[in-house]
């Protein structure tokens, strides 16, 4: 199974009385996005399902991917990627999608919820990856062998050249 991570692009700070819940994508954030998609664009990059925590900032962040990504399927809310979801719930999730005979996914969700679920697919410490916001991280996993789950690359919006 392919499983490409995106961590939501950036959205307004953490304070006040609004709910961390209700936190919305900056221009920043809805900029870093339409970059993401035109680079998915352009390397012919497609999700064949993406998933979306049910968190405003995280839903934006898919929206705008199925948006600007011309044949990008649908976005589908699932609560195991809430902000704060344990990565063995995720694991568990795919293994089900897997033996459903999905073979590639996009998950967009929250830090450090990302980098968990992609230190524990690659049998790395959790604190050895580092999920920036807007970025794309793509991994090879079969659930039957996790041995063999493989890193294929990971690559910051900020690389992502708008040109």
């Amino acid at each position: 199974m392919l499983i490409t991570c995106l961590r939501h692009a950036t959205a307004e700070p953490h304070a006040g009385p609004m709910a961390d819940a209700e936190r919305a994508l900056v221009k920043k954030g809805k900029d870093q996005m339409v970059r993401v998609a035109e680079f998915c664009r352009k390397h012919a990059l497609l999700p064949a399902k993406l998933y979306s925590s049910p968190l405003r900032r995280a839903q934006q962040t898919a929206k705008l991917l199925q948006t600007h990504l011309p044949d990008c399927p649908a976005v589908e809310i699932v609560e195991w990627l809430s902000l704060g979801a344990d990565p063995q719930q995720i694991i568990a999730e795919l293994k089900v999608l897997q033996d459903a005979g999905v073979n590639d996914v996009w998950l967009v969700g929250h830090e450090p919820t990302m980098s968990g679920l992609i230190a524990r697919l690659i049998a790395a410490a959790d604190d050895s990856i580092l999920v920036k916001k807007a970025s794309l991280t793509r991994m090879e996993v079969d659930f039957a062998n996790l041995q063999s789950a493989q890193l294929l690359w990971s690559i910051p919006c900020a690389l992502m050249s708008s040109k």
